[in-house]
């Protein structure tokens, strides 16, 4: 392992030493999985896995949905559906 120095607000100070005590696991344990899934989501966008990517081309399906317009947030994200079908 390499060693790091960093620095931090006492907010963060206070959730970090709380959220060891709660789970037994040490504090740099909890910031190297943060780091890494930050990481991860960083690496994920720069190669293209933005769900946005995958609306492109659902006009021209007949097969697709019809309301991605309307319901985009659902089908970006799987938030529940706002509106109704007619």
């Amino acid at each position: 392992m390499i060693r790091k120095q960093l620095y931090i607000d006492d907010d963060l100070e206070h959730e970090l030493k709380a959220l060891a005590e709660r789970t037994g696991q040490s504090e740099a344990e909890h910031v190297r999985r943060a780091l890494r899934a930050y990481l991860e989501d960083r690496t994920d966008r720069r190669t293209g896995l933005d769900p946005l990517l995958g609306l492109i081309g659902l006009a021209d399906d007949a097969d697709e949905p019809t309301d991605v317009a309307l319901e985009h947030d659902h089908y970006l994200y799987g938030v529940p559906k706002k509106h109704t079908a007619p």
